[in-house]
């Protein structure tokens, strides 16, 4: 699906590989949140493999912000975050051979590798769906491309019958917490992960 904007910025629904635009979401990940994410440091071949079996399992979509050829933002939505945060452990070979290294050369992060693959079980939340992750570039800031990519994504949520879904963003990440806000999620727990607290936010976006 694609969605024209005022400002000629484009919104793409992905729902199938796309190498192109995935291993430039993958950058843009790394680049805006590997201050505050662990995974990030797998690397880009690690996030390039994780978002081509979300898409391949059907356990996500990603909505893309598109400026000509260049990616303003993305954001993914999962139906069902536990699967998602399984795909590690149900294809162990494809992934730990890029976690393994990294764990060798690092093993302090071992205790952060289990803490993310038990990951729901912190959230404690009975609601599957989830707004996985959100990046804008830093040069559409400011530019409304967030809160649109998270209105393409309610649409997306909507067509599956999805009226209910969560997003955890770190509490000392205060634009991210507002952003959230903004864009009527209210706060509904906290909890702690990495030693940091955690909040987690519900959207309700109706029929």
């Amino acid at each position: 699906m694609r969605v024209q904007g005022n400002d000629n910025i484009e919104f793409v629904v992905i729902q199938h590989f796309d190498y192109e635009l995935l291993n430039a979401a993958s950058q843009l990940h790394i680049k805006h949140l590997s201050y505050r994410s662990f995974i990030t440091m797998f690397g880009s071949k690690f996030m390039l493999e994780l978002y081509r079996d979300i898409l391949a399992e059907r356990l996500g979509f990603f909505v893309f912000a598109l400026d000509g050829k260049s990616v303003g933002g993305f954001v993914l939505g999962c139906t069902n975050s536990q699967q998602l945060f399984g795909l590690v452990m149900r294809r162990p070979f494809r992934y730990f051979k890029m976690i393994v290294p990294r764990l060798i050369v690092k093993p302090a992060l071992i205790p952060k590798l289990f803490e993310t693959l038990f990951y729901v079980k912190k959230e404690n939340s009975a609601v599957d769906s989830e707004l996985v992750v959100i990046v804008t570039d830093e040069n559409y800031r400011d530019s409304g491309v967030g809160t649109r990519l998270v209105s393409v994504l309610n649409d997306e949520f909507r067509k599956r019958k999805i009226h209910q879904y969560k997003v955890t963003v770190h509490d000392e990440m205060m634009r991210s917490n507002n952003f959230y806000v903004k864009n009527g999620m209210r706060l509904s727990a906290s909890f702690r992960m990495y030693g940091v607290k955690w909040n987690l936010y519900l959207n309700e976006i109706g029929r």
